[in-house]
């Protein structure tokens, strides 16, 4: 089956090189030009492009993510079906996975792997506490829909927050997909700015309850200083057993100096901060340099995943959770 499957990839995805295309151009157009109109960063779809391509290719269930990408006026589902069809049909044949998307063994994740890696380690680790603790809290949610699956008929208590035009423009869409929000409380807040957490305490949220907080994808877009902060008040306004799972960058990969090119993809998509983005250097014990830097803010660092550490390139960043002791 595997060969067959193969020979109908190869004689596809030739004939349809021309869609593809179209497809990476629809893609484009909706991502960055449309969120642009719309004012919200581009790459905030990233990550719900990728929870699509898992579930499609049955990786990861995520029913919510098919319904609210299906609807956002920033994603070309057309896109990524001419895209994607000839791997999806390799898929369907063989019953397997080659090139993208694909979860690669821990510690062998090449950037391709960033966001389906990633999205099977914080899962993995929310998992581990979701059932120890009263408050759910994800900061920079973006398009994320955890709340929608993973804590769905819960009695946590869930939170997301996140910028005002992204929340805008993500409860139309839910509402749009038909997707429950009535367990969900949003806040809209500026991580750069250090009063989020007055806000969060507004809508409703229990600094004497012990929490999970979820901080994906954000602090590779703050300074250090914002980072810290963010770290500091969540660790003061939190009960004892309080955990946050995060993933945090390697320098190189944030100045893209980590590979070969990443650096006109960080310039188109807007993600080009250099010297003004957080990032940790991950080049020799990366598990120390993260363990001592977490200390510094009174965080002890649990379960580590270092994403890329096996390969030649090494570590370009690392998910883990930490007790805010």
């Amino acid at each position: 089956m595997n060969t067959i499957a193969l020979v109908v990839f190869v004689i596809v995805q030739i004939l349809f090189i021309p869609m593809a295309l179209l497809g990476v151009v629809l893609i484009c157009y909706k991502q960055i030009y449309i969120s642009k109109q719309l004012g919200v960063p581009s790459t905030a779809i990233e990550v719900i492009k990728g929870r699509w391509l898992m579930h499609i290719f049955g990786l990861r269930k995520d029913q919510a993510s098919v319904k609210l990408i299906s609807v956002l006026p920033n994603s070309s589902i057309l896109g990524l079906w001419l895209v994607f069809l000839p791997s999806y049909l390799r898929y369907r044949i063989s019953g397997s996975t080659y090139g993208y998307p694909a979860i690669p063994p821990p510690e062998q994740e090449g950037l391709s792997h960033l966001v389906t890696a990633r999205t099977v380690y914080i899962d993995s680790l929310i998992d581990k506490h979701r059932y120890s603790v009263e408050q759910f809290v994800c900061m920079g949610a973006g398009f994320d829909t955890r709340c929608y699956n993973m804590f769905q008929a819960s009695e946590v208590a869930c939170f997301e927050l996140d910028m005002l035009k992204i929340q805008q423009l993500k409860i139309e869409s839910l509402n749009k997909a038909g997707i429950d929000i009535s367990s969900v409380t949003f806040v809209p807040v500026d991580f750069s700015e250090f009063g989020w957490y007055e806000e969060l305490e507004d809508a409703g949220y229990d600094p004497n309850k012990k929490t999970l907080f979820l901080w994906e994808g954000v602090t590779l877009y703050l300074d250090e200083p914002s980072v810290r902060q963010t770290l500091k008040m969540m660790k003061q306004f939190s009960a004892k057993g309080s955990v946050l799972i995060c993933d945090i960058y390697a320098e190189r990969f944030v100045k893209g100096e980590y590979a070969f090119g990443m650096k006109l993809p960080q310039f188109i998509l807007g993600t080009n901060k250099g010297k003004n983005s957080f990032g940790l250097h991950l080049t020799a014990d990366a598990k120390l340099t993260l363990s001592d830097f977490m200390a510094s803010e009174g965080a002890v660092v649990q379960d580590t995943f270092l994403m890329g550490a096996k390969t030649e390139k090494g570590t370009f960043m690392t998910v883990f959770d930490a007790l805010l002791e």
